[in-house]
């Protein structure tokens, strides 16, 4: 068993009573059922610290039963792109569509819905919205505020949702790309906690010792695994965590969930039981769910057992007490998949050809470069060549 309190590694028995954690200790022989899982390494559950759902393109059922065969068993979700076309129900309809399932799915509530004034998705979320979603008890807080510029000129509406999650002693997950010095003091000073979207160490550590938690993102589209690892540290490893943010379901089929992570960061050099730490009990610590993230008495009894600390396959998956996942399969799940109501919100005029021509006034563009892994963009003015017109 890996213990994640200790540091340690050793061979143990487990005992589950019903879905909790009974006791551990080579005194628990007997049971009514016992598993012989020699030769495995044991793990808490893994816990995906932040996840847009909507990226995946599946539907909670289906991302459970997914993630459960690669050890994952709670989920953190931002749905900040459902919110961003049908406001509150959106939000709603995933919450109840993710219940009862044998993972457990937990929110935070949108922080900037529309993301900028300019989006005419149709989805708004004001800091009146925040406080009721903050009642619920799967809402662990606040999610990612990207309005840096509103938190830095004290925009009111801003600082109520974060006040309102505050008051209710919640978690308030920061989004401040590059920001540093006074302004990320100013910031930090405000509420934020926490960031997903350092990419350089430097920025990570000044995070850090400002007392942010480093959410170390390698999903789909952004990946910052690489250089932001030699921040993580003996002395600031129980300030980080793993996350994925957006990731693709070819991505979760074909290289596995925060698991995929592990194998990575192992592969770079990083301690195999901080690994599992980063994936288990420092995000059970930052959005205060105690009642996971390690395998000991009185937590719940979400195991992963995997065949070695090197490559992290998961061999089986164990959820409130029960086997969910045997060798890469979870079992069978059945559930309605989503509320007809957000169904038929994609509304666009047919596209043509002449959809995508520019009707352009000089001789050259504006274009978003992108640069390879991290989310960063370059601000191009590249030469078009035009038709005979003028397109």
């Amino acid at each position: 068993m890996v213990n994640v309190f200790s540091g340690e590694i050793f061979v143990t028995n487990v005992a589950i009573a019903g879905e909790w954690i009974a006791g551990v200790g080579k005194e628990y022989v007997d049971g009514k059922e016992v598993l012989d899982l020699s030769g495995l390494y044991l793990l808490p559950g893994l816990i995906n610290g932040h996840l847009h759902l909507e990226s995946s393109l599946l539907a909670p059922v289906e991302y459970a039963r997914l993630a459960l065969a690669h050890g994952t068993t709670t989920v953190i979700l931002d749905p900040l792109d459902i919110a961003n076309v049908l406001g509150l129900p959106g939000i709603q309809a995933l919450i109840d569509s993710s219940k009862d399932l044998p993972l457990d799915f937990f929110f935070m509530a949108p922080s900037c819905v529309p993301t900028t004034p300019l989006e005419t998705a149709g989805g708004f979320i004001p800091s009146t919205d925040v406080e009721k979603l903050l009642k619920n008890k799967r809402v662990l807080g606040l999610a990612e505020m990207m309005n840096c510029p509103g938190v830095l000129r004290q925009d009111p509406e801003v600082l109520k949702k974060i006040q309102a999650a505050q008051k209710m002693g919640k978690a308030v997950d920061g989004h401040a790309p590059l920001l540093s010095g006074k302004e990320l003091n100013a910031y930090v000073a405000a509420g934020n906690e926490s960031d997903h979207e350092c990419t350089r160490r430097e920025e990570a550590e000044e995070k850090i010792r400002l007392g942010m938690w480093l959410m170390i993102r390698q999903g789909s589209a952004a990946k910052n695994l690489r250089d932001l690892l030699p921040a993580v540290t003996p002395q600031s490893k129980n300030r980080s965590l793993f996350v994925l943010d957006d990731l693709e379901v070819r991505d979760l089929v074909g290289k596995g969930e925060i698991d995929h992570l592990l194998r990575q960061a192992v592969a770079q050099g990083l301690d195999p039981v901080v690994a599992v730490q980063m994936a288990t009990l420092n995000p059970s610590n930052r959005f205060g769910l105690k009642d996971r993230g390690a395998i000991a008495p009185g937590r719940k009894a979400d195991i992963a057992a995997v065949s070695d600390l090197v490559e992290f396959r998961v061999n089986l998956t164990v959820k409130d007490g029960k086997v969910v996942a045997r060798e890469g399969k979870a079992y069978p799940l059945f559930k309605p998949l989503f509320d007809p109501r957000v169904f038929q919100t994609v509304k666009m005029k047919p596209l043509n050809e002449s959809a995508f021509h520019l009707r352009l006034g000089g001789e050259k563009a504006w274009v978003i470069g992108i640069l390879p892994d991290p989310v960063l963009t370059r601000k191009l003015s590249l030469p078009v060549k035009k038709d005979d017109k003028g397109m």
